[in-house]
């Protein structure tokens, strides 16, 4: 799994923690579908968290995919995301410790899924990652 990390300073200590979000979120997707994602990488800047998971489907959802039935397979990872959201929350909470104030999931038919956590930084006056924001 390849993991991105914020150009700042402060990037080792980011880079630790974006990996472990991604992991983390890896697993989730595993325990849950069976399988997880083959690639994975995690993005921490401006209070915003983003993880790009690749190559999700299954076996069965590509197969549905390929019969030009993503719309059900999408609306399946929809519902999956939504009983799962509070895991995936509580996962960057705890790596970074900042209450997700928003969590936005999407998956595309190419079997690329983004998951998006807007945080509540207002707090720390806009600081990521030990990084002023501006």
């Amino acid at each position: 799994m390849e993991n991105l990390t914020p150009g700042e300073p402060g990037e080792r200590a980011s880079g630790s923690i974006v990996a472990q979000i991604s992991r983390e979120v890896v697993r989730i997707h595993a325990r849950y579908y069976g399988r997880g994602p083959t690639k994975a990488k995690a993005v921490w800047r401006h209070g915003v968290v983003v993880v790009i998971l690749e190559e999700i489907f299954t076996k069965a959802e590509e197969l549905l995919v390929k019969s030009g039935q993503f719309d059900q397979v999408r609306s399946h990872r929809q519902a999956f995301q939504d009983q799962v959201e509070p895991l995936f929350c509580e996962v960057v909470e705890k790596a970074i410790g900042h209450p997700v104030r928003a969590f936005l999931s999407q998956v595309t038919k190419e079997g690329v899924a983004a998951e998006v956590f807007v945080l509540d930084v207002s707090r720390d006056e806009g600081k990521d990652g030990g990084a002023e924001v501006g």
